[in-house]
């Protein structure tokens, strides 16, 4: 009989990451910030354009479904567009 262990559930480690581009009005960066913390490192992003709020989001590329869905309900609070990356 074999013994699962914890790493049994997950995934294999991905080689790269999945990557997003938002753009949102610069003064619901903060905003944005707050609520994808609250889907729990779920995905984190970096700001590529000050002035525009360019943002690249990065998430495990098997988790991008639920990435695009909470993207989709942070939408509802915070006007964002999404584009895939490379664009």
């Amino acid at each position: 009989m074999r013994v699962l262990t914890r790493c049994d559930s997950f995934p294999p480690v991905p080689r790269e990451s999945g990557c997003l581009l938002i753009n949102l009005a610069r003064e619901h960066t903060a905003m944005f910030r707050f609520l994808l913390e609250a889907y729990e490192n779920l995905a984190y992003f970096t700001v590529l354009e000050r002035k525009t709020a360019l943002l690249k989001l990065v998430f495990s590329p098997h988790q991008r479904e639920n990435a695009l869905r909470a993207l989709d309900e942070i939408a509802s609070c915070v006007p964002l567009s999404v584009r895939n990356w490379p664009f």
